[in-house]
């Protein structure tokens, strides 16, 4: 008789609630071998029955360890069974962050990346790709889903046992990834996805969530005790009882915002693959109100108007404003005016269009620093930021505003934010930037050379 006939013999005589019981021990041992002497968080305890399923998304706030969670499954999928043991290492794997340089700083060489976790994991470039690779032969290969480049790179991404998506709500062009990273899981007996993100209102993430063959786990910044005490307090304090809180830091998908001007339905009506020929593009900048690393976002917006008059929702022959590219973020004033006056070159625009009452009365003289060459006009908020993006909102409603493809951190603001309160600076530049285009009266600007 062979072990295994035993083990058969043995298991017979065991009544269903033992059999659970053996089950649920042998999970735990199996856990306490994967995840060694670490107690991880229970929401990155990897579902017993993942490789059944299709994913796992961990949905969780700032600090929780989503991306360690999801390094360390990789790590111990690699140690695991081979998927296909005619493979050198057994395993052909593909890490997907919304920039292939967001795969190589976060899932690899961060302090929760790959090496973190597993000391052997070397980064290679050569003509197929970005690869991280272990000794055994095992790889993974790194994708970004920024560009239209980075979408083809995934057509021909070649078979995977095993998809890790990084940061799934900031991926630009979500999915459009999630369609051909899934044309090529197709390695082993179970292949599968592991996911994670601090969540957005994204009608992809919402429609991801809903799918049966997803088990997604929640983590709270307030509960992640390997944080440090002070940074936690500090958090929750400044935040407590805001949308920020909730989506930021408890990890919640907020679907709707009851008084926002922008819904993610509209902006998903509105949305277009493409610009058509556009006859005029500005360069919109909404300044910090200070400088430092506490400061506000810049917001800089790319956004043009069609050539073309198009009908909108009732019928009327107009022109379309898009909104082409959000290159904002947090950086210093000269950074700023660097990067408008690049993107004021690359897409042949005729202005750069700025907001100086807020502190941003140096931007003149930085640009003209920068790039004497740029074309210069400031605006001047004269009304509230309510009755500057009422108008705004409204074209979007008319179905004349676009938002091309998608620009997650943007799409965010929009959809979250409610008159009265502070408004964010993506969203601000986006303002400026339809009303230099469709909305202000001739003259109404003033040119500087």
């Amino acid at each position: 008789m062979t072990v295994l006939d035993d083990l058969d013999e043995r298991l017979a005589g065991l009544s269903p609630a033992e059999l659970d019981l053996l089950e649920q021990a042998l999970a735990a041992k199996v856990r306490e071998k994967r995840w060694g002497k670490w107690k991880p968080y229970p929401w990155q305890v990897p579902p017993d029955d993942i490789e059944t399923l299709g994913w796992w998304l961990q949905l969780g706030g700032r600090g929780t360890g989503k991306t360690d969670g999801c390094a360390r499954y990789m790590v111990a999928h690699v140690n695991g069974p081979p998927c296909d043991p005619r493979l050198r290492g057994g395993h052909r794997m593909a890490i997907i962050a919304p920039t292939q340089g967001d795969a190589v700083e976060a899932c690899v060489n961060g302090p929760s990346g790959l090496k973190a976790h597993d000391p052997r994991v070397v980064l290679r470039t050569t003509a197929g790709g970005t690869f991280a690779k272990w000794p055994t032969g095992a790889e993974a290969k790194l994708f970004g889903a920024h560009t239209p480049d980075d979408v083809e790179r995934l057509r021909a991404g070649g078979n995977r046992c095993l998809v890790w998506m990084e940061e799934v709500a900031a991926m630009r062009r979500l999915g459009a990834a999630i369609t051909h990273s899934e044309m090529g899981l197709r390695i082993g007996p179970r292949p599968h996805y592991i996911g994670s993100t601090t969540p957005k209102p994204r009608t992809e993430l919402i429609e991801l969530t809903k799918r049966s063959d997803v088990v997604v786990t929640h983590g709270r910044t307030r509960d992640a005790h390997h944080l440090p005490e002070e940074q936690r307090r500090k958090l929750l304090q400044r935040h407590l009882g805001t949308r920020t809180e909730k989506q930021e830091l408890d990890g919640e998908l907020i679907k709707e915002i009851e008084g926002a001007l922008w819904s993610a339905k509209l902006l998903d009506r509105t949305r277009v693959g493409a610009a058509p020929p556009l006859v005029r593009i500005v360069i919109a900048v909404d300044p910090a109100a200070s400088d430092g690393e506490d400061s506000d976002e810049m917001g800089i917006i790319v956004a043009g108007i069609s050539r073309a008059y198009i009908p909108d929702k009732n019928g009327f022959a107009r022109r379309h404003g898009y909104i082409l590219d959000d290159l904002s973020g947090r950086m210093s004033p000269t950074e700023c005016m660097r990067k408008a006056a690049e993107a004021y070159h690359a897409w042949k625009a005729s202005a750069v269009v700025a907001e100086v009452n807020n502190g941003g009365k140096w931007i003149r003289t930085t640009m003209h620093q920068v790039d004497p060459t740029v074309t210069f006009r400031e605006v001047h908020a004269s009304v509230n930021k309510q009755t500057r993006a009422e108008p705004v909102s409204a074209v979007f409603e008319q179905l004349a505003a676009h938002i091309v493809v998608s620009l997650p951190e943007l799409e965010n603001q929009l959809s979250t934010w409610v008159p009265g309160e502070d408004s964010p600076d993506r969203l601000d530049a986006m303002v400026w930037a339809l009303t230099d285009l469709m909305l202000a009266p001739a003259g109404n600007f003033a040119a500087v050379a």
